[in-house]
């Protein structure tokens, strides 16, 4: 039985089993903190509630502090719910429509991820990760690791960063990476980019 969180979530019972509707129960969550805000700006996003650098404008009848309440009742929501990033994932990476990497993917509920990946031992295809959740269904991983060349001399440092959205059916991710490679002195060498998709492997 999921325990109740707080009034919202008793008046809406049904909505909150539905993995599905986690539009509806941010705006009753946002209703509840007497927001009144309409249904469009939570689906779509005007030319005119963009600001000047491109970047998403707060809509002036919601306050930052109002909204980052919103965004805590909604972790309490997903926390008891299984549409989570936890678990162990079949990631693939990709660059240019080209297959660069694949692995499988372990995320902890306490913060931390282990990787996998199909290279060659000798160069160190284990590594581990720290992860946050950073909005509705948003994370960020950052993840180091080490470089050795074909000798398996080590050569330095490779930080991956992952920007994921999880998909509605809770069962797929996708995003994008970043490898900041470094020698052993710290210094960047080369940087690439590229894109993710991922699948939950279930028992």
């Amino acid at each position: 039985m999921i325990p109740a969180v707080d009034s919202v979530t008793s008046m809406h019972s049904v909505a909150t089993r539905n993995r599905f509707a986690w539009k509806e129960l941010l705006l009753s969550a946002l209703f509840a903190f007497g927001l009144a805000v309409p249904y469009a700006s939570a689906t779509c996003l005007s030319k005119t509630t963009m600001a000047h650098n491109g970047e998403p404008a707060l809509p002036a009848v919601i306050a930052p502090a109002e909204l980052a309440d919103g965004l805590r009742y909604r972790a309490q929501l997903d926390s008891r719910f299984p549409d989570s990033i936890v678990g162990l994932w079949h990631v693939t990476f990709s660059s240019g429509g080209q297959v660069v990497d694949v692995a499988y993917d372990a995320f902890h509920e306490d913060g931390n991820e282990i990787l996998n990946d199909y290279t060659d031992p000798i160069e160190g295809n284990v590594c581990l990760g720290a992860w946050e959740q950073t909005g509705l269904r948003t994370y960020m991983l950052k993840h180091p690791s080490w470089s050795f060349d074909s000798t398996g001399k080590l050569t330095g440092t490779v930080i991956i960063t992952e920007s994921l959205t999880l998909d509605d059916d809770g069962n797929s991710y996708s995003g994008k990476y970043k490898y900041d490679i470094y020698d052993i002195q710290g210094k960047l060498q080369q940087e690439f980019t590229g894109k993710i998709k991922a699948s939950r492997i279930t028992p």
